[in-house]
């Protein structure tokens, strides 16, 4: 993790990135968290438009900013893609920046899910195997948020009852956000 003044600009850069591993070696035992919600459509997944999902575009700019590799190589998304995010604290646009990278574990392609998951690299604060994806289920079309994570730096794990309560905020504003796009992305159907 980087700590700098948002002003300054990014200086994680992708190649850095790339020869990070994960910080962690078994997610399954971190406590689970699911967060979703219903998008007010229904039918197949396929018969919307969900592309700023893999433009990752899932965050509010006031929350993080990113550098995806797949987007700057002018590619579609595949597994082992890097990106670098920069979580700006507190969440008002300028202010410090934490810098932090993670990388696309899976692609989520079935029938009723759409999506990806990516898994945190050295140095991020948490240890955290994230899912993002569009859900149709009993009936209706959902956009779910699912992690499994822990604290893993000790500025996190000193501040669990803030950075907890935090987490959560940003995964509300999240899936605020993804709800608000996918309406703009699909204003006809």
């Amino acid at each position: 993790m980087k700590l700098l003044p948002c002003t300054l600009g990014p200086s994680l850069t992708v190649e850095e990135a790339l020869t990070l591993s994960s910080n962690f070696s078994f997610a399954a035992m971190f406590p689970e968290k699911t967060s979703e919600i219903a998008l007010g459509y229904s039918g197949p997944i396929s018969s919307y438009h969900t592309d700023f999902l893999f433009a990752y575009d899932i965050f509010p700019r006031f929350l993080l900013r990113a550098e995806a590799q797949w987007i700057r190589e002018s590619r579609a998304i595949r597994v082992g893609d890097i990106i670098v995010q920069h979580a700006v604290l507190p969440p008002i646009g300028f202010g410090l920046c934490t810098e932090f990278a993670v990388r696309i574990s899976s692609l989520i392609s079935e029938r009723s899910k759409l999506g990806f998951a990516y898994e945190t690299l050295t140095g991020h604060l948490e240890r955290e195997i994230s899912e993002f994806y569009f859900e149709h289920r009993a009936g209706q079309l959902l956009f779910v948020i699912h992690t499994y994570s822990e604290p893993a730096h000790w500025l996190s794990r000193l501040g669990t009852p803030f950075s907890r309560a935090y987490q959560k905020w940003c995964t509300r504003q999240a899936i605020k956000h993804v709800a608000r796009r996918f309406r703009r992305s699909n204003p006809n159907v």
